[in-house]
């Protein structure tokens, strides 16, 4: 079993900042009353500081601060939570965490884009740079090589920022028992080619899988996950068919019940989905 500090060490990236370990309350009540159906409940940086909920059968918690590059400074406050105030009851592991993904390529809204990758070694072949006057290396290429070493390296990020958290949390979970939702959403910056979006969400399958992380699924809506990736329910979508799927979009819990039948994004199974409740968003386990 590789331990947080190997899995650190893998990853050989730059200390993440120092987490903030802020104070919350509970709510006054909790989401889940005695004899109704088990909920789940999903936070992440725009809970930071504010009354988080409890009573929730589990607990899911964003990596990042709204955009693949950006971190939640509140994680380990909320793994924490996740994970002693969860009241565990085996329809989904107490913690779980959720990936902010992107795919902008080397410039967006024609600015360079700064953690683009200039090289690489990939399966699909090596990312390159473009080449300047006098040869000297510019931009990486806008290619499937380097978005999915894009992919790569931003889930070897996360996997360092969330390996600090979850010592700081002491969660009680192994960091590769915990499961990892990819969340793919029109909000964030993604290159107008599926294909490209495709391979740098592979690119963060690889990295996922090779820090020995094993429960991986997909996050999103149906029309918006199509846009991005161009559909993946078929054995073309590589490493992403066949992946579970958290849905969002159900107005009420009665809808999120429902939506347990609707589509998958990919191939796999609806294991979870999203509606709202006060404050935070509830999570049904189909």
């Amino acid at each position: 079993m590789v331990g947080l500090a190997v899995l650190a060490a893998l990853v050989a990236l730059p200390a993440a900042p120092v987490l903030a370990a802020a104070k919350v309350k509970a709510l006054p009540s909790p989401i889940y009353q005695p004899g109704s159906v088990p909920i789940g409940a999903d936070v992440s940086y725009p809970q930071c500081g504010h009354r988080l909920p409890f009573g929730q059968a589990f607990g899911i918690v964003g990596v990042n601060g709204g955009r693949a590059s950006t971190f939640n400074p509140c994680l380990a406050t909320e793994l924490a939570w996740a994970d002693h105030d969860s009241t565990d009851d085996g329809l989904e592991p107490a913690v779980s965490v959720y990936l902010n993904t992107g795919d902008p390529g080397s410039t967006y809204l024609g600015e360079t884009v700064p953690d683009w990758p200039t090289s690489g070694l990939t399966p699909i072949g090596p990312c390159l740079a473009t080449e300047l006057l006098g040869h000297w290396p510019g931009l990486g290429q806008t290619s499937p090589a380097c978005a999915y070493q894009y992919g790569y390296q931003r889930a070897q990020a996360d996997l360092a920022w969330l390996s600090q958290a979850a010592a700081q949390a002491r969660i009680s979970e192994s960091i590769r028992s915990v499961p990892v939702w990819l969340d793919v959403e029109t909000s964030n910056t993604w290159q107008a080619s599926t294909e490209l979006n495709l391979v740098d969400l592979q690119g963060m399958v690889a990295a996922l899988q090779t820090a020995g992380m094993t429960q991986l699924g997909v996050y999103g809506i149906g029309a918006e996950w199509l846009e991005i990736t161009g559909g993946t329910q078929d054995v073309a979508g590589g490493s992403i068919f066949a992946l579970p799927s958290w849905l969002l979009g159900s107005g009420s819990l009665a809808q999120a019940e429902s939506s347990c039948q609707s589509e998958p994004l990919s191939g796999g199974e609806v294991e979870i989905t999203q509606f709202p409740l006060p404050n935070v968003d509830g999570d049904y386990a189909c």
